[in-house]
């Protein structure tokens, strides 16, 4: 692969060799490691992530894959980061920061990736304007702090897009190794993530679009495509892959048009940039409209952002120092048409598989959208007044987008409304709040993680077709003793629940409530059985009649 690389590195622009652009790009990159270093451990593992820790456990590749074909999610569909995430535990540990950081790597990795695709093809400045975007994106800070595959993923279609990059107007036949670069990378893509396989599908149809040698084309795609064989093949022997169902509606009881807004919004500038995911789940749309002012920003910027891509179509004039590998205005079609079959795609993948869609899962939107939202800095300035505004408009709207990243960064680092599910709080607490007599029992939630943070003791009672609420406690409290029931995510589990009204409720004719204790996404109840009561009231008026009779 490294021939494939070495003539691509040499093609590009003279300006980026150049001292003082070296120093700053690389200043980009590291601010950029260091954002996704920065309190790396503040937030305890949530539900998803223990998820990763219980496929994993098994530290063994065989093991692993094992688990992921049992396993009822989505996860199965992207393997490559879990078997190696598991080889990474055996490695180095189980501690926050060592499986939190073998995301921070392919983050800071990506940065690198898509620099040196935007700059084979715009130029340096370009660049370093797209770097700069996704070093401060909110978006990709928090995931390359999750221990989830979200941050491998985009490394790797960073790098698959930077393999493809000198290809979309190279005249001559592209070289085979080059051609068998792109092909690896592919076939790892699409083993890594079916998501991948649909950016993969929407460079390759935008990649034909832009190209007018279809010859050319089909030597780029057809060795990829064969690559691509042993995720199909691992797809198809998927125990589950033919049980998906249709719904259109998401973990938020948002229309899919709607949700299709909310990934565009996310990927933008990030899930913690507005309300929060429990206010948009709570009021809907009408969460987010009680944001108007964070809205009205948005909307403006991209008006600018917008204006400024179609003002640069009309002059199509921009800097360029060097001869760049594609020009220009075919760079923009690939691009927009990369952005937009991807989107198409994605709302066609979460119609088809009724997947919880959320922005992560259309994540590689970011990648052309890195690419041209700084699209205005490639310009030449025009005399034309009206040319100017736009222009000027446009930039001023980039950098806005760049503060409403800083701003919902902000939120994710200091404001615990922002953040996921506190296990960490809440395993400390089950551990060691309950008397000896006492019961605990998790209703709902990723009993793994309870057991990672130290609480060995709580039992997981829920089924999937659930008894009673009282009946489990009832299983779970033995003969003498209070329970204590722990609920993460309250407002999912209780969908499984007719006419639910409160756990409390639930319960009322068994177990009176003593005391809750809130985390974040994280409840959890005290209650005493009620017979004791009506023991010690069946005793009183035992003893009241006994001494009237007397």
């Amino acid at each position: 692969m490294h021939k494939a690389i070495t003539p691509m590195l040499r093609q590009w622009p003279r300006d980026a060799v150049n001292v003082r652009h070296a120093v700053l790009i690389a200043l980009i990159i590291l601010i950029g490691a260091l954002l996704r270093l920065f309190l790396l451990t503040n937030q305890s593992l949530w539900y998803d992530e223990g998820k990763t820790l219980l496929m994993t456990d098994s530290g063994t590749i065989a093991g692993t894959l094992l688990e992921l074909a049992s396993h009822t999610g989505g996860d199965k569909y992207q393997p490559l980061y879990f078997l190696m995430i598991a080889e990474w535990r055996s490695m180095f540990g189980d501690s926050e920061f060592s499986l939190r950081l073998f995301s921070v790597l392919p983050g800071v990795i990506a940065l690198f990736f898509i620099y040196a695709t935007v700059a084979n093809i715009y130029g340096s400045r370009h660049a370093l304007w797209s770097t700069t975007y996704l070093t401060f994106s909110a978006f990709w800070i928090s995931y390359s702090q999750e221990v989830r595959p979200y941050s491998l993923l985009l490394a790797l279609g960073a790098i698959q897009l930077f393999l493809l990059s000198p290809m979309l107007s190279v005249k001559s036949k592209p070289s085979t190794s080059r051609v068998l670069a792109l092909s690896v990378i592919t076939g790892v893509c699409c083993f890594a993530s079916i998501l991948l396989a649909v950016l993969t599908a929407a460079l390759a149809i935008s990649h034909f679009i832009v190209t007018s040698k279809k010859r050319q084309w089909l030597y780029c795609w057809m060795p990829a495509s064969l690559a691509c064989a042993p995720a199909v093949f691992y797809l198809l022997g998927t125990p589950t892959v033919s049980e998906l169902t249709v719904d259109s509606t998401n973990g938020l009881d948002l229309p899919l048009y709607k949700n299709s807004l909310f990934a565009i919004y996310g990927v933008l500038v990030g899930h913690t940039y507005g309300p929060t995911l429990d206010a948009l789940r709570s009021n809907g749309l009408s969460g987010l409209l009680s944001y108007k002012s964070e809205l009205f920003l948005l909307i403006t910027a991209a008006a600018a952002l917008i204006a400024g891509f179609i003002q640069s179509q009309t002059t199509n004039r921009f800097l360029s120092s060097h001869k760049a590998p594609a020009s220009f205005s075919r760079a923009n079609i690939f691009f927009v048409c990369v952005l937009l079959i991807s989107f198409v795609l994605a709302i066609l993948v979460a119609k088809v598989s009724a997947i919880n869609w959320m922005p992560r899962h259309s994540f590689y939107l970011s990648i052309p959208l890195a690419v041209l939202l700084p699209l205005t800095f490639s310009m030449v300035s025009s005399r034309n007044g009206l040319s100017t505004l736009i222009n000027s408009t446009a930039k001023a709207g980039f950098v806005a987008i760049l503060g409403m990243n800083v701003f919902a960064s902000y939120n994710y680092f200091y404001k615990s409304d922002y953040w996921r599910d506190d296990y960490r709080a809440a395993a400390n607490y089950l551990a060691t709040q309950p008397h000896e007599a006492d019961s605990s029992v998790l209703l709902w939630g990723q009993p793994r993680l309870l057991s990672y943070y130290g609480d060995t003791s709580t039992q997981h009672r829920w089924e999937a077709n659930p008894r009673p609420v009282n009946t489990v406690m009832d299983d779970a409290r033995g003969d003498t003793g209070n329970v204590f029931v722990a609920i993460n995510r309250e407002f999912t589990w209780s969908r499984n629940l007719p006419q639910y009204s409160g756990l409390q409720s639930q319960v009322s004719d068994n177990y009176d409530l003593v005391s809750v204790k809130r985390y974040v996404n994280f409840n959890i109840y005290e209650f005493s059985p009620v017979t004791d009561k009506l023991d010690d009231e069946s005793q009183a008026t035992a003893q009241v009649a006994e001494s009237v009779a007397m």
